[in-house]
């Protein structure tokens, strides 16, 4: 899963790389877009900017297309003197997917425990996908399509610990080997800068 972008019309630099690399290795991949609004118009405007970003890409984006909206994401609106209650960060998330699966993309939604718990009404956005971060053993809830389960984990050909998520969303393989059941779990690393791949 690779960031596109963050905030105001900022290309993560690395992300054309990553897609090229990703793409020629035969791997599923995701997209996720960070964000840094502060109203629905904001992270509306932050959606049109990642399809823009992402486009050329639609064929070999399997995984989904999340907006990842987080603690740095709150404290930059508090910064610009926004609350940002429940209600408004739930309506930013919804506005950015209807807008991604408006364009043809699986879109999604990206949170841990605290955000589900007292930031976020997922009960109005059942029909986007979720990636669960919560690095544990198990999961404390139940129902998600994808879980980031661990920030500790190793990737050959890749320096430092990496996070890596468990997929739950039915994918067609991009080969016959990957049509084999996986001995451990299926991983997927979340691309950061100062990768080196």
């Amino acid at each position: 899963i690779i960031r596109a972008g963050y905030g105001k019309g900022n290309i993560d630099k690395k992300f054309s790389d990553y897609m090229t690399a990703a793409i020629k290795a035969g791997l599923h991949i995701g997209v996720y877009y960070f964000s840094y609004a502060y109203t629905v118009e904001m992270a509306k405007n932050e959606a049109k900017f990642c399809l823009s970003v992402i486009d050329g890409f639609k064929d070999h984006i399997d995984l989904g297309v999340y907006y990842d909206w987080e603690y740095d994401s709150m404290a930059y609106a508090q910064k610009n003197n926004s609350s940002c209650s429940k209600s408004l960060i739930t309506n930013m998330n919804l506005a950015f997917c209807r807008i991604i699966k408006a364009a043809g993309f699986k879109a999604g939604y990206y949170a841990n425990l605290d955000y589900i718990r007292n930031h976020i009404d997922q009960s109005k956005l059942k029909e986007y996908l979720f990636w669960y971060a919560q690095y544990a053993k198990y999961a404390t809830i139940s129902t998600y399509d994808l879980w980031q389960y661990s920030d500790k984990g190793k990737v050959d050909g890749v320096s430092g610990s990496v996070d890596v998520d468990e997929c739950y969303i039915s994918i067609a393989a991009k080969s016959a080997q990957q049509t084999k059941k996986p001995k451990n779990k299926k991983t997927y690393y979340v691309v950061k800068k100062g990768d080196n791949l």
